[in-house]
């Protein structure tokens, strides 16, 4: 063996080259979609610059302190950034260069060189705690303030708390045209409207950054923010301000084309303002910046030899997406029991052109019906044709691209509007070629911080035709605990500010001009519905004072607060929703919709609800009493693709179709999916309406009953229980009671308990007494003793239709009053 041993050494490698040249080819690796478009010229989302190194408190899950073993604080050392713009559009620029403009402040926040963005995130990468932040060289910037001055020449921040948009008498974005690769900015600032063409130079071996202004003539003197350097000193030699830092770097600022009434001037030393004088005509002119050392400063001359430039943005630009992507549909993909209702599967086009990831998050019909508009949360929107009866052949053809998680979206008047957010988008194709052209801001009132979890769900109208939309509260990264407050310097600085408009439902003037709270004290509240009488409803998702997910039937300025501030350790509020749902039926909402019309078989009026944790969808059982709502569901036992969301009746043919992704807490299998619910015109059997009262709990069917079934009191199983907030130190003592620490922390979830026996874990199962069939054998009344006001009832049963038909269902309902 010693002598074969060298050999088969000198043998191993031409068997493996054997082998190799046998073995079938690898399979190519999947190609990678990427969390942002590599050739689409902006994205929109929180925008991070001026990286610093800092030391911040290192805090536990909780929120609290990390201390040493000798008990002291612990501090990391971190870069993060020093500036943020909070609605930031990261534009791309020739010459390795890009900006990013802030819509709430109206200034460009930076400039840099090399890669254009870091996208952290929950949308892009999945992080908890994280905003995007540029990726190259800053080469300049503006501090957190408004990018124009008001009517007295200050800058100073005007905002109750530093979000949201500057008073519209300051300044206002109206929106963004796209012509090409070319973007150009419009907004107005005191009363005069200004647009805006960023664009690069190069001369001698400099980059300049170029600011094209074409501008209306002036109502009033106005003032600009050009930029600020620290430690700096500046001047102004004719056409062109300096900012000089010692003996190294200059930050130089000149003006091409620029009529007498717009100069510069220095301000605290260490900040370039571009004036525009009262009554200066209506110009095109442009604002070129640098950044480098002292010693090339001579070669900046080179860069102001350009003209001013402004695309011919109100014809629209040219298609770049002309390239579809057919999919056809699956018919009958999943039926109910009864054969009543299929599902239809419309697939999305995973697969397309551009690498898209396609995570549908909402969407709306054309008046056709034949015609949908479909955002994405990844902010594109999408144009699918061809839906009719067969599906045999859907046409998607993209729409726009760059939105800021885009998770609401309505038509109006067969015009696209979807919530972000920034803001509400109006979407317009000003030439006609299927693409749009002019990303208008319908309303941009909204205030939003740095919180990963600060979404902006849905987009609804009611029959005067006014907006509503809901935003979800900034949490802690793992969902325990709040953001901090304005003016905070705490721990969760990672994690957002609870600014105004944090866990609200929001509504919005038919006109745009108008944002106003509708209702508070919402966690995150993905999916809202609108009844066509104004009735507002919502769902919720359990997490911190939210022990599970409720269905809520929203008053108008009402609502229990969800608390903001994590160290009050005890809810006060007591929400009353129509029902709760305990955690296997809906552990995260998906949205509300009315059935208005009879194409979809006999539940006309009726309200369902989507589980987007779940992929479920529910008939919800109604009651009024007194001033409460309350009630149970049901499930429609039907599949979806992928999570249930967004439900919405298509105008023409009368169905339900429900869309949905897989990007938090879901059992969906596919990142993203769009189904349609389809009444077959078979018989419905199923409960459809609950109530309680003194006399017992009242279950109507569609169908007639079997009489000996529905009166045998065997047939028939009833629980009932509680919810406690589960908090991180609970304990249970030997009698299956939970135990609670004097000092809580910070919650997640609900502990199930006895309604008997508060605070014991488990349920309490009731008997039926008796059940008695009405008349028409279609309700069936049952008695049971020890029924009681409850957060959680569940109700099983086994029955037969009177034609024989199998109805085996179980119906989770709340009891908030027995009338």
């Amino acid at each position: 063996m010693q002598k074969v041993r060298p050999l088969l050494q000198l043998l191993a490698p031409v068997l493996a080259a054997i082998n190799a040249l046998a073995a079938p080819a690898p399979a190519p690796a999947p190609k990678q979609l990427l969390p942002f478009e590599q050739d689409f010229p902006f994205q929109i989302s929180v925008v991070g610059s001026r990286i610093v190194t800092n030391t911040a408190p290192r805090v536990d899950r909780y929120g609290r302190p990390a201390l040493s073993p000798d008990g002291k604080p612990i501090a990391d050392r971190a870069a993060k950034p020093g500036d943020n713009a909070m609605k930031g559009i990261a534009i791309k620029l020739a010459n390795g260069a890009n900006i990013c403009f802030d819509t709430d402040l109206l200034r460009v926040s930076a400039g840099w060189t090399g890669n254009y963005m870091q996208f952290y995130g929950v949308t892009f990468n999945g992080m908890h705690g994280g905003w995007p932040v540029i990726a190259g060289e800053q080469r300049f910037g503006t501090p957190m303030l408004p990018g124009w001055a008001d009517a007295s020449g200050s800058f100073k921040d005007p905002r109750k708390e530093p979000f949201g948009p500057i008073p519209e008498a300051q300044g206002r974005w109206n929106g963004l045209y796209l012509v090409g690769e070319k973007v150009v900015l419009h907004y107005t600032v005191g009363g005069t409207k200004v647009w805006e063409h960023p664009t690069t130079t190069a001369a001698d071996g400099l980059t300049g950054f170029v600011r094209n202004f074409k501008t209306e003539t002036a109502t009033r003197d106005l003032a600009m923010m050009v930029c600020e350097m620290e430690d700096a000193d500046g001047k102004v030699e004719g056409r062109v301000a300096s900012l000089l830092k010692g003996d190294c770097c200059i930050l130089s600022a000149g003006l091409v084309g620029a009529p007498a009434g717009v100069t510069f001037a220095i301000a605290d030393r260490n900040r370039i303002v571009m004036k525009i004088a009262k009554g200066t005509p209506a110009s095109l002119f442009q604002l070129v910046l640098w950044r480098g050392e002292q010693a090339e400063q001579d070669k900046f001359a080179s860069l102001l030899k350009g003209k001013p430039e402004m695309p011919a943005f109100e014809k629209g630009g040219p298609a770049r997406w002309p390239q579809t992507v057919e999919t056809h549909g699956i018919l009958e993909m999943s039926s109910s029991r009864d054969g009543a209702y299929v599902t239809d599967v419309l697939p999305v086009p995973e697969k397309n052109p551009w690498d898209r990831r396609f995570r549908p998050s909402a969407f709306d019909f054309f008046s056709d019906g034949k015609r949908a508009a479909v955002c994405t949360w990844d902010g594109d929107v999408w144009i699918v044709s061809g839906i009719d009866d067969k599906l045999e052949k859907l046409t998607w053809r993209r729409f726009a691209s760059g939105g800021f998680e885009t998770l609401g979206l309505k038509i109006v008047d067969d015009v696209i509007y979807t919530s972000g957010r920034d803001q509400i988008t109006r979407y317009h194709d000003l030439n006609g070629d299927g693409e749009c052209d002019y990303y208008e801001n319908f309303n941009n009132q909204i205030t939003s911080s740095t919180g990963f979890h600060e979404f902006v769900f849905d987009l609804q109208t009611d029959r005067d035709g006014n907006f509503y939309f809901a935003k979800a509260g900034p949490v802690r990264g793992g969902g325990r605990g709040f953001g901090t407050l304005p003016g905070d310097d705490g721990g969760s600085f990672n994690f957002g500010t609870i600014t105004e408009h944090a866990g609200a439902i929001l509504k919005v003037s038919k006109d745009g001009k108008n944002l106003d709270v509708y209702a508070r004290g919402f966690r995150a509240p993905n999916g809202i519905g609108v009844s066509p009488d104004g009735q507002v409803t919502s769902s919720d998702n359990e997490g911190t004072w939210v022990p599970v997910c409720p269905l809520d039937w929203v008053k108008p300025g009402g609502q229990s607060i969800v608390q903001p501030d994590s160290d009050i350790r005890a809810n006060p509020n007591k929400r009353t929703p129509l029902m709760w749902f305990s955690k296997g039926w809906d552990n995260s909402g998906g949205g509300q919709a009315w059935v208005t019309g009879d194409k979809w078989g006999p539940l006309s009026g009726e309200l369902l609800h989507t589980s987007y944790g779940q992929c479920a969808l529910y008939l919800i059982m109604k009651q009024k009493a007194g001033d409460l709502m309350q009630g149970g569901a049901v499930r429609i036992p039907v599949k979806f693709t992928s999570s249930a969301m967004r439900p919405r009746f298509n105008p023409k043919d009368g169905q339900l179709y429900v869309m949905g992704l897989r990007g938090w807490q879901t059992v969906a299998a596919r990142e993203g999916g769009f189904d349609r619910v389809r009444y077959t015109g078979k018989p419905l059997y199923t409960v459809r309406d609950l109530r309680v009262d003194k006399a017992g709990l009242h279950l109507t069917f569609t169908q007639p009953l079997a009489e000996a079934d529905a009166k045998d009191v065997q047939n028939y199983g009833v629980e009932m229980w509680n919810y406690l907030e589960t908090f991180a130190n609970d304990m249970r003592s030997p009698d299956g009671h939970v135990v609670r620490a004097p000092r809580p922390e910070n919650n997640y979830g609900a502990h199930e308990v006895s309604a008997l026996d508060p605070g014991k874990l488990g349920h309490d199962k009731l008997d039926v007494k008796s059940a008695k069939l009405s008349a028409d054998g279609k309700t069936v009344t049952l008695e049971i003793p020890g029924l009681k006001p409850v957060q959680q009832l569940l109700l099983k049963f086994l029955l037969k239709a009177k034609d024989g038909t199998p109805i085996e269902q179980e119906v989770m309902a709340t009891i908030h009053v027995i009338p």
